[in-house]
């Protein structure tokens, strides 16, 4: 008995976690909305294109997905930079984590900063 009430426990245990492959494909669909929130919040107060890029974009610059223990809470983390502005040298650092229990990306992090054209 207590055989089967472990071989459940394992089957319970591995089928309520996600594969990585999944974690990291709800990443960039999440980023694009993120990205369309940010240029519908320029040209809502601006009013303008004229101040946004023809072709706004986003660069991960950190993608890590976590195992163990330290899985439990958030199991994959992203750092973003978003790249809106056409006139301004200025960019987004966004960073997301996975929540494993809800299973969807969470940011909890954004920063604006100055770049030039070597930073880039």
């Amino acid at each position: 008995m207590r055989k089967v009430i472990a071989l459940l426990f394992l089957v319970l245990l591995f089928g309520c976690s996600e594969p990585p492959k999944r974690i990291e494909s709800k990443l960039h669909p999440y980023l694009q909305e993120d990205l369309k929130f940010m240029v519908a919040e320029i040209l809502k107060y601006n009013g303008t294109k004229e101040d946004v890029l023809d072709s706004p974009y986003y660069v991960v610059k950190d993608f890590r997905q976590f195992e163990g223990a330290s899985a439990e809470i958030y199991s994959a983390y992203a750092e973003v930079d978003f790249f809106v502005y056409k006139k301004i040298k200025l960019y987004q650092k966004r960073k997301y984590r996975y929540d494993t229990h809800y299973r969807k990306w969470d940011r909890y992090y954004k920063k604006y900063f100055f770049w030039s054209h070597f930073s880039k």
